[in-house]
């Protein structure tokens, strides 16, 4: 082969790496990255079931410790639950658009599969109580959660507190106090 072919194949390779490389590291955004969903919800059922209860866990009202009690059901890893916020005391059948859990940041994400590009606009992924199984209609493409904008966001997690406090759900002080706190913080971020 002629030295001036090979130079335009080493050539064309390498644009083609570096534009492979510039798409996946610039230009998708891998920041928030929600999880699967759905195994989060079978944990759940398979928890619930096994106890023969309607009522999601509750450790002492605290977020982290409530979720860590699926670890079992979740393959013994809980690394995905760093980036999520959960409020307990919520029972499979309350009003299904309360928010069960949420991603504790914006992003680009609509579910764990395909990544977003930087030019998609970041909201709220959130989880609903009822998994997207209680014949509501979800607002928005999500796998068994919703991508909702700010303003839905803080209205439906007020909400949702507001449910726990109301229905003196056990532990409600602890887990009013954890969410409102956070509520406000994003408020404060907001403005």
């Amino acid at each position: 082969m002629p030295k001036r072919v090979v130079l335009w194949i080493a050539g064309a390779l390498a644009v083609l790496t570096g534009l492979a490389f510039g798409y996946y590291h610039l230009i998708l955004d891998w920041d928030g990255r929600p999880f699967c969903h759905k195994q989060v919800n079978l944990a759940f059922r398979i928890w619930m079931d096994d106890r023969k209860t309607n009522v999601f866990p509750n450790i002492a009202g605290v977020s982290r410790d409530s979720l860590t009690v699926i670890r079992e059901e979740m393959g013994g890893h809980m690394v995905w639950a760093q980036n999520y916020r959960y409020i307990p005391g919520l029972r499979d059948d309350d009003p299904g658009h309360l928010v069960l859990m949420y991603l504790d940041c914006p992003t680009r994400w609509t579910w764990h599969g395909m990544a977003p590009t930087i030019l998609k606009e970041r909201a709220w992924i959130l989880v609903p109580v009822d998994f997207a199984f209680g014949g509501r209609q979800p607002s928005g493409p999500g796998e068994m959660s919703e991508r909702v904008t700010p303003e839905e966001f803080k209205r439906r997690l007020r909400e949702t507190i507001e449910f726990v406090r109301k229905n003196a759900r056990p532990h409600w002080q602890t887990v009013v106090a954890e969410h409102m706190k956070f509520l406000e913080s994003i408020e404060q971020v907001d403005r």
